[in-house]
């Protein structure tokens, strides 16, 4: 290893003794070699840990108290995955109509810190979170990341919006930590030529070994750089994508420009889930340490192959459990063993959310629909906006190989499901992300989302 390597490696372990949370290292440490256990090890771990969670919850949770004795159910009937599902699905509505009832008697005594979700799906959530699901979180990130090559202290650029991009009340504490951890934030809003350029010249100063963000921030710097011919004074190792739906062309499009490979991560704090691409790129491995991942269809059970719910249960979040929580995430679960030899379950993709749904006359065509019927074509970027009941418009950024009897071929499959309805196509050199945040498949301009 390199001097410069072994220095950037301490000083971002000193990054975290200096916070007190040293915690993220232990962790880390032990997530490098649980990687590897079979599989039945790891369900194992997670039904113990499981059968800890159950006894809080019934006895500190209001929530739970009352719906565990209004089913006739003991904690300890909830003892494997196919029992959990007894238990019915936790949405974000319940949580805020009955959150008093959700927080455990004793939360005075338990180490958390606030959270929010962006509202991603139209409904933002604020929750508590943990110390301890938190520092498993951050130690899984670093792991995944590891599946790339990435080791602690190696350079990263993240391009994004405030859930990837840290806040502190300090802002000089916030430079020191990212220049100990040898991270550089830039913002994904409002994403301007100007501020581009800016970016642009930082990042080639900074010389990263990896860059992070969302799939649309990335994509967007990416295009930018191709198109005005700019220079890369770097190579990054990888691209990490994270936050949204990555589609092929996209991949394609970021590893030509960047000459790097691409590495799909998916995750979110409520819930605890989290998965991540390695090196054979057949699938994200689903982090089986801190949360149970399930896949169900529209009855509730599970499913193998095929879109389905993403459903969560945080085995270490005592704060405010989430226990079979509906992400509001539709992904593929699938059994495939990976080369690697990691045995990890994957999650071939994340097909999109559950709020990408087009509703005309009637007859609605959800995200996993239109994520097959756009990925036959060479589309590196699509959006469906919704400007009457009687009319879309389709914005595409075109591949090379794109060519107009595949805007016949859509126009025809849509009207095919929903009937009589004014389709145009708009063509575009990119799609800039909704209002400087994550890219939206479907805008519904009838309401103004």
């Amino acid at each position: 290893m390199k001097r410069n390597d072994i220095l950037a490696g301490s000083l971002f372990h000193l990054s975290y003794w200096l916070r007190r949370k040293s915690v993220v290292l232990t962790h880390y440490k032990e997530f490098m070699k649980t990687q590897w256990w079979p599989y039945e090890r790891f369900l194992e771990s997670q039904l113990a840990q499981l059968g800890h969670l159950m006894q809080f919850v019934y006895q500190n949770v209001p929530y739970y108290s009352h719906l565990f004795d209004s089913m006739g159910l003991k904690p300890t009937d909830i003892d494997s995955i196919q029992a959990l599902r007894r238990l019915p699905v936790l949405t974000k509505r319940i949580i805020r109509e009955r959150r008093e009832e959700m927080v455990p008697r004793n939360s005075h005594r338990l180490r958390c810190i606030p959270g929010s979700t962006g509202g991603s799906t139209g409904e933002s959530l604020r929750y508590l979170m943990s110390i301890e699901d938190l520092a498993r979180g951050v130690a899984l990130l670093y792991r995944g990341w590891g599946y790339a090559g990435y080791r602690p202290g190696d350079k990263t650029a993240i391009i994004a919006g405030s859930s990837l991009i840290p806040t502190t009340r300090s802002a000089i504490r916030k430079y020191i930590i990212s220049q100990l951890r040898n991270m550089r934030y830039y913002s994904s809003y409002g994403m301007s030529d100007a501020k581009m350029l800016h970016y642009v010249a930082a990042i080639n100063r900074f010389k990263p070994d990896f860059l992070r963000g969302y799939v649309s921030s990335i994509f967007t710097l990416g295009c930018f750089i191709r198109d005005r011919n700019l220079t890369l004074r770097f190579h990054p190792r990888a691209v990490f994508t994270t936050a949204e739906k990555l589609l092929e062309g996209q991949r394609t499009t970021i590893e030509e420009i960047f000459q790097t490979r691409v590495f799909d991560t998916y995750g979110l704090n409520d819930g605890g889930v989290s998965a991540y691409e390695c090196e054979e790129h057949c699938g994200m491995h689903i982090d089986m340490e801190r949360a149970i991942l399930e896949v169900v269809g529209e009855n509730g059970e599970p499913v193998i192959g095929k879109p389905g719910r993403i459903i969560a249960t945080s085995l270490y979040n005592y704060a405010l459990p989430f226990i079979r929580y509906d992400t509001g995430d539709i992904g593929v679960m699938i059994q495939s063993a990976c080369s690697c030899g990691r045995k990890l379950p994957l999650l071939k993709e994340i097909v999109g959310r559950i709020t990408d749904v087009l509703d005309v006359n009637g007859r609605k065509i959800g995200s996993p629909v239109l994520t097959v019927l756009f990925g036959k074509f060479d589309i590196q970027q699509y959006q469906i906006i919704q400007d009457s009941m009687e009319s879309l418009t389709c914005r595409i950024v075109k591949g090379k190989a794109y060519r107009r009897i595949d805007e016949e071929f859509i126009r025809k499959s849509l009207i095919s499901h929903l009937g009589t309805i004014h389709i145009e196509f708009e063509y575009v050199p990119v799609i800039e992300p909704h209002e400087g945040n994550k890219h939206k498949f479907i805008i519904d301009r009838r309401s103004g989302t």
